[in-house]
């Protein structure tokens, strides 16, 4: 089940925010796999994108069109967008395809560079 927020977040049971630090502490784990669901032009425009995240629209997560990595339904999705409210959207989509595991990043790439990690643009 879903809500949204008056922030636009969405609150989803099996889906929740993470910490910058609780991002990074996973990033690069065997299991976990980021992704951005913005459209490549803002990623290059704004704050570029997590390394490694990888770049699923949200109309594909939303219809479900996953690469074949996503197979494992136990994977732990951590979703990330500029400041956090897309990314919010599509972890309670991924939630809703039945992940397990989901997270997206509070205060999305924008928090993770204020925090002096990388981006690649």
């Amino acid at each position: 089940m879903t809500s949204c927020s008056n922030t636009g977040i969405v609150e989803n049971s099996t889906a929740r925010a993470i910490t910058v630090s609780e991002a990074h502490g996973v990033h690069g784990r065997a299991g976990v796999e980021f992704v951005d669901p913005r459209p490549l032009e803002a990623i290059e425009k704004t704050t570029g994108r997590i390394p490694g995240a990888r770049l699923i629209s949200m109309r594909d997560i939303e219809a479900g069109k996953l690469p074949a990595a996503f197979a494992d339904r136990s994977l732990h999705v951590v979703t990330t967008c500029q400041a956090g409210p897309m990314a919010s959207r599509a972890a309670a989509a991924f939630a809703e395809l039945g992940f397990a595991r989901v997270s997206w990043v509070d205060g999305g790439t924008q928090a993770w560079l204020e925090a002096g990690l990388p981006t690649i643009r």
